[in-house]
């Protein structure tokens, strides 16, 4: 099953065309790598698949549903499609404590059981439940992006969108958070579209990629293509 299809997608700021066309597909269960350097769209596109970047042309469709741009995700696809960002300190509230920025969600989506929830979420990405008493400056890079994915995988999703999930953090704890996403993708059976630079992590972690240049797909790689490094001399 096709979970995500981009046909032609372009993105302009003003004068400043950032994509230019892209085309790709993503399968269930299949974890798929946009890599390209900095400013090529990479980011761009996975703001128009989180419908954040509503403003975009071209056809889209998740789930075998076509998606309009300038529209608001609502329903069943704004639970879907969910997304990690690069700095885990700036996408959770200073103030907040974890508890708060996790049983939002569910407040909002009118989900029972709200603390149990949320001390499975955490427990789930290897935090005591306790932590939920904790405010984002109490803890380490590594806890915070651990927590910014648990609050991503609250609403179960079935895509999860990860923009350099780990560039932020040491080398040490790189290896444990790529392992926990593995292993959270197997759990619950999503589809990743991951954006990374790193080309150890692109090979550790995804099935196929995409090369972006210029603001469009230049080339692709399956998996044997990511083994053999063909990536890294793109």
């Amino acid at each position: 099953m096709t979970v995500i299809e981009m046909h032609n997608v372009q993105v302009a700021f003003g004068d400043k065309t950032v994509v230019s066309g892209a085309s790709f597909q993503v399968t269930q269960g299949e974890t798929f790598s946009l890599i390209g350097a900095s400013g090529c769209g990479k980011s761009t596109l996975l703001r128009v698949l989180a419908g954040l970047q509503r403003e975009w042309q071209g056809t889209m469709s998740l789930f075998g549903e076509p998606v309009k741009a300038g529209s608001r995700y609502q329903g069943a696809l704004r639970r879907n499609v969910q997304m990690v960002f690069q700095d885990p300190w700036a996408s959770l509230h200073p103030n907040h404590t974890l508890y708060r920025t996790l049983a939002e969600p569910l407040t909002i989506h009118g989900e029972k059981d709200v603390e149990t929830r949320v001390s499975s979420a955490l427990e789930q990405v290897g935090l005591p439940a306790d932590a939920a008493r904790r405010y984002p400056h109490q803890l380490s890079g590594g806890q915070r992006q651990r927590v910014a994915i648990a609050r991503a995988l609250l609403l179960q999703p079935k895509i999860l969108l990860l923009d350099e999930p780990t560039s932020a953090l040491d080398m040490s704890v790189q290896a444990e958070i790529l392992n926990l996403l593995n292993r959270l993708k197997q759990q619950h059976g999503m589809s990743y579209l991951l954006v990374s630079h790193d080309a150890d992590v692109i090979a550790h972690m995804s099935d196929r990629a995409a090369l972006m240049a210029g603001g469009a797909i230049a080339r692709f790689f399956d998996r044997d293509a990511l083994r053999r490094g063909e990536h890294r001399m793109a």
